[in-house]
């Protein structure tokens, strides 16, 4: 019989089951991001703006031909492009690198990805990404539930590769620190 250690354990979950979540968290994304676009064309595209909470969020209906938050229009095909090499580099680091990286890692990196292939299928099918959520107490640029899910779960990547999974963009991913092996062959 084989004992885990509780520092162990999170890391051992079965690869299968980790790569099940983090699917089930993309997929989640892209759903919400689709079905919450689907709405807004069909309910805020004829009236072009509605009030949600006065003040603080409202809804513009905006066919963004950029990047997130409007940022670079008109160049459809360089998105495209980086969005799917960004996409598909992250699903392959996922399946990699499944056993070694956290598990909230992981989840930031699928929502992500989920975030990425939302705007990704607008783009696509539309040549523009469907923006909606506006910020009525501060200036910025309208957004859409995809671009939620990226900046949040970029966000939950920098905090894990700060605090959790310091080695996440090393060579030595998954490896144990230095000092361990050190005081292992030093105790003989």
């Amino acid at each position: 019989m084989e004992i885990v250690f509780a520092e162990d354990a999170e890391r051992s979950l079965v690869p299968d089951m980790r790569r099940a979540v983090w699917g089930i968290i993309a997929a989640f994304a892209i759903a919400l991001d689709q079905i919450s676009k689907y709405i807004v064309v069909k309910q805020l595209k004829p009236v072009g703006t509605a009030a949600f909470i006065p003040y603080l969020i409202g809804f513009r209906y905006i066919e963004n031909t950029g990047a997130a938050f409007g940022m670079m229009q008109g160049y459809r095909w360089l998105f495209i492009t980086l969005s799917s090499v960004a996409i598909i580099a992250i699903s392959v680091f996922l399946v990699v690198s499944r056993k070694k990286i956290h598990m909230l890692t992981g989840i930031g990196f699928a929502m992500i990805v989920g975030g990425g292939i939302g705007n990704q299928i607008d783009r696509i099918l539309n040549g523009f990404v469907v923006d909606f959520i506006e910020f009525q107490f501060v200036e910025f640029a309208v957004f859409n539930i995809a671009d939620s899910f990226v900046t949040i779960g970029a966000v939950i990547v920098i905090i894990c590769a700060l605090f959790i999974d310091k080695d996440l963009f090393s060579s030595d991913m998954g490896k144990k620190p230095v000092a361990e092996t050190e005081e292992k062959t030093e105790d003989g």
